[in-house]
Order: C-alpha cells, then sequence, then structure tokens
C-alpha cells in the first residue's frame, strides 16, 4: 500500500487540477470592467480581481495557477513544471529505494547483511528522496511566495530594459514613476 502511493499521487495531483481550475468563475479571470461614466486611466494594463492571498493560495494547490490569475502563465509554467519535475524525481527515488530494500532482504537471506542493519545503498536512496522531497516542498511554497508578491505588485508601473554595453557588457535601465498617477 505504502509502495503505491508515491505512484498515484502525481496522476492524482494532474486529475485534481481540471475540476480545482473549473470552480474558479469565470469572471474571476476576466479583467474588472470599468463603469460606464469613468475611462480607465491605463487600458493596457488589465485589472484582475484576484488578490494576493488568493494568488498564495492557488499557487499552493497547483503550482503555476496564481501566477496564470495574476497574468503571468509564463511563470506560471515555470513554476509547474519545476513542481512537477521534482515531484517526478520523488517518485523515481522512491523506485530506487524500493529496489534498494529488496537488494538488503536479498542480502539478509543470503548472510551477507545482518538482521537489522541497513546498505549504505539504502542509507543514500533515503537521503535523495528526503532531498527531493525537501525541494518539492521549496518550489511549492516559492511559487506560492512569488504568486503573492506578484499580485501585490501587478500594477506596479516600472519600465526596466537592457541594452548591450561597452567591451561587450549589458547595460540595465530602469524607470520608476513617482507621483500620482494622472
Amino acid at each position: 500500500m505504502t509502495r503505491a502511493f508515491p505512484r498515484l499521487l502525481l496522476p492524482l495531483l494532474i486529475l485534481l487540477a481540471a475540476p480545482l481550475a473549473a470552480q474558479v468563475p469565470d469572471t474571476a479571470r476576466r479583467p474588472l470592467a470599468a463603469p460606464a461614466d469613468t475611462v480607465p486611466a491605463d487600458t493596457a494594463q488589465p485589472r484582475y480581481r484576484i488578490s494576493p492571498r488568493g494568488a498564495f493560495l492557488r499557487s499552493l494547490v497547483l503550482p503555476g495557477w496564481g501566477q496564470s490569475e495574476i497574468g503571468a502563465p509564463e511563470r506560471g509554467i515555470v513554476y509547474f513544471a519545476l513542481e512537477a519535475g521534482s515531484l517526478w524525481m520523488v517518485l523515481k527515488s522512491q523506485h530506487k529505494l524500493n529496489q534498494a530494500y529488496d537488494r538488503d532482504d536479498v542480502l539478509r537471506r543470503t548472510g551477507r547483511l545482518e538482521e537489522g542493519r541497513t546498505s549504505g545503498l539504502v542509507r543514500a536512496r533515503r537521503n535523495q528522496r528526503e532531498d527531493w522531497i525537501a525541494l518539492s516542498v521549496f518550489w511549492l511554497f516559492f511559487s506560492g511566495a512569488d504568486a503573492f508578491v506578484g499580485a501585490h505588485l501587478r500594477d506596479f508601473d516600472a519600465q526596466v530594459g537592457s541594452a548591450p554595453g561597452p567591451g561587450g557588457g549589458v547595460q540595465v535601465q530602469g524607470s520608476v514613476p513617482v507621483g500620482p498617477r494622472r
């Protein structure tokens, strides 16, 4: 039972992603419409209804979902790919750990390994699995934090650019408006 659970985790998450995404009302994905008597200050930047907390929670449910909802789907794809890759490695390292356990069982039956002891391979595979689990948790919370910060900064109007510099370097240029918006 415990060996089958990691194999079912990723497909289960993928199957749950579609119903969870379908539960979000369509109005949450569209920018807010301005009242008929006012003209929006900047029509090039759509305004999304999702709150920073909502973006954070969405990214905890499915990494990249929060970024997608705030209007940064490319970043969302990156976080989803990083989380999916690290979860795949958790499953792969669990499979290798199971093989190492089987190897230890054979060594015990043949008398090459004392009862109650584990081989160095089992200890190494456990450490690898723990490392991949830690990385998966890191990407999960990092995705949530990025969605949270991105939701706070989505209306920040900064212009950043880069250009080739003298001698093969790179010059980074930026402008940040100061004062009230007009």
